[in-house]
């Protein structure tokens, strides 16, 4: 219980925070990536296998594993359909929110790897790794509960 009450403290702050330094709408970031035939969870799906990458790649010490995932996080496509329509009317502006702060923080967190790997210094990518995990799973211990609607 703690663990979600910090959670939703943590996320709270980060988005007041990241509503006077939004660059752009979830509307111009869903617009600006390329269209793929995918649903949200199936995107998710897409950014754990690239998560997994980057970690394999750190543990084998394997730059061009590591590069692969960073390269999906950076250049992945926007699903068929926007993705806050997953969220209850009630919950799509905070989850709007959310998914412009964390697009530009994932940027953040695999550029720090991607700095740490090309100086092969692993356990700084390693730790670099753990913030990106940390930014995954602080968006879904708030939102994973209140998704009201599958994209079929």
């Amino acid at each position: 219980m703690k663990k979600n009450q910090f959670a939703v403290a943590l996320l709270g702050a980060v988005l007041s925070v990241s509503l006077f330094a939004e660059e752009k709408t979830a509307e111009e970031l869903v617009k600006s990536m390329k269209k793929e035939d995918i649903t949200y969870r199936q995107l998710m799906n897409g950014m754990a296998m690239a998560k997994n990458n980057i970690d394999n790649g750190i543990i084998g010490m394997n730059k061009m594993l590591v590069n692969r995932g960073i390269d999906f996080i950076r250049t992945h496509p926007a699903p068929r359909a926007k993705p806050w329509v997953i969220m209850g009317k009630d919950d799509q502006e905070g989850f709007k929110s959310m998914l412009v702060f964390y697009d530009k923080k994932m940027d953040e967190d695999v550029e720090a790897i991607e700095k740490a790997v090309n100086k092969k210094d692993w356990q700084k990518a390693l730790e670099a790794s753990n913030e990106l995990s940390n930014s995954c799973l602080s968006c879904h211990v708030v939102y994973k509960d209140k998704v009201q609607y599958i994209m079929e």
